[in-house]
């Protein structure tokens, strides 16, 4: 058994990194689906920037 904890701990490790990668990507698509960051570019904040610009004509 003495030999098989190094396999045991890098394969803890590599589930434990797999799961926080795939925890990220749920909460990013989730974010995406449900308003919480807008990956658009900020349609609302463009508009509202080009109607505080004054006409220089």
């Amino acid at each position: 058994m003495a030999n098989r904890l190094p396999l045991l701990i890098t394969l803890a490790g590599v589930a434990v990194l797999f799961l926080s990668i795939v925890f990220v990507f749920a909460l990013v698509i989730g974010a995406m689906f449900f308003g919480g960051i807008e990956f658009t570019g900020g349609h609302t904040d463009a508009a509202a920037a080009l109607t505080s610009i004054p006409s220089l004509v």
